[in-house]
């Protein structure tokens, strides 16, 4: 994408942006991701329960999605299915519930000026009433969380899929 560009995408708005773009396409790569993420997630849902309706599933939100993909976990358990994802599907689980709440972090802030006068996105924590700013350091590490549960999902689907 040319300064020009993101120039133009910019005038769309009376919107007060900030100026540092890298931090625009964190933002929006981890929203992209996380909905990426939340599809795959279904995906090996209906791969592992032949019941399941995808369609139906991607009509829901992301906590409903982590309950069902944990349900598929203990069904698989129960009738001691695929024993050898047990340990991964447990640790995903965790960590896309973890980057679940993050998500709302981030799509659920208000942007406010810093102290450094740069426009950024800026979130309470309900449970300690602290405040902090979504920053590039908290965007970089939830793609890098991204990232681990997308290979977690790969790996459950290289066992339950091994012809995809």
């Amino acid at each position: 994408m040319t300064l020009e560009q993101i120039v133009e995408i910019k005038k769309q708005t009376r919107l007060a942006l900030p100026a540092d773009d890298t931090y625009l396409y964190r933002l929006g790569v981890a929203l992209y991701g996380f909905a990426s993420i939340n599809s795959f997630m279904t995906e090996i849902i209906c791969h592992i329960d032949k019941s399941q309706d995808r369609i139906s599933l991607l009509d829901k939100t992301s906590g409903p999605i982590l309950c069902k993909f944990r349900e598929t976990l203990d069904k698989i358990k129960d009738e001691e299915q695929y024993p050898e994802i047990y340990e991964v599907m447990s640790r995903t689980a965790d960590l896309f519930g973890k980057l679940n709440n993050q998500r709302n972090d981030i799509a659920h802030p208000y942007p406010i000026t810093n102290d450094k006068n740069e426009q950024i996105l800026h979130r309470r924590k309900d449970s300690t009433g602290k405040y902090f700013e979504v920053d590039n350091t908290f965007l970089d590490r939830f793609i890098s969380e991204l990232h681990d549960v997308s290979s977690g999902l790969y790996e459950i689907r290289k066992v339950v899929r091994p012809d995809l």
